[in-house]
């Protein structure tokens, strides 16, 4: 954990992280002729044959959600390791939807399972790890409205897939929403962090 908070305290770092996963979250759901509104449009359908790029994606998406909000928790403090807990399960789930893909989609097989588990498991935990910071700290003015707008994106996501079926949109829509989110807390002057205290000077 000492590697990832002193990677974490990189603004330079982090920012590269938030802009290359950002770019390549939206970029790569249209290539090779994807359409992100189609039930097979998901990043997971159209990396079968492109596996790569999706271990791209799970290297950027989770690099930059693992370094910046790393980032906010040293910028704003707070006590309980349950959003880090979330965050890194968050992970977990990613890489484990990215070592099942090329699976077949024909019955519900031990791969097929996993990588659900995966997927659902990066999903609730991503958003749960947002949602657990800000209502931990809503001492900070807009935390609150972040973590409505956090919750907001859960019930989107859930009208989607039960209203709409699942779509490549599904998932990218939310993912841009919280890495806009982390860019405004972390690096913006819209949210004010607590000012550090002086440190006291021992006398020679």
């Amino acid at each position: 954990m000492n590697i990832i908070k002193k990677t974490a305290a990189n603004k330079t770092v982090c920012i590269v992280f938030w802009a290359a996963a950002l770019v390549y979250g939206i970029v790569l759901p249209f290539c090779w002729g994807n359409d992100p509104w189609d039930v097979h449009g998901t990043l997971s359908l159209l990396c079968e044959n492109h596996i790569p790029f999706f271990w791209i994606w799970v290297v950027l998406t989770g690099g930059c959600f693992l370094f910046n909000n790393e980032h906010m928790y040293m910028k704003f403090g707070g006590k309980s390791r349950l959003p880090e807990i979330f965050l890194l399960l968050s992970i977990v789930g990613m890489v484990l939807t990215a070592a099942t893909l090329n699976h077949s989609i024909a019955d519900w097989n031990p791969k097929r399972t996993v990588h659900w588990i995966g997927a659902i498991i990066c999903i609730a935990c991503t958003a749960l790890s947002f949602l657990a910071y800000f209502l931990l700290n809503l001492k900070f003015r807009g935390f609150k409205v972040l973590a409505g707008i956090t919750a907001a994106l859960v019930v989107e996501l859930a009208v989607w897939f039960f209203a709409f079926g699942r779509s490549g949109y599904m998932e990218m829509v939310p993912t841009a929403a919280f890495e806009i989110m982390l860019f405004v807390v972390n690096f913006t002057s819209v949210i004010k962090a607590p000012e550090k205290e002086p440190q006291e000077q021992t006398a020679e």
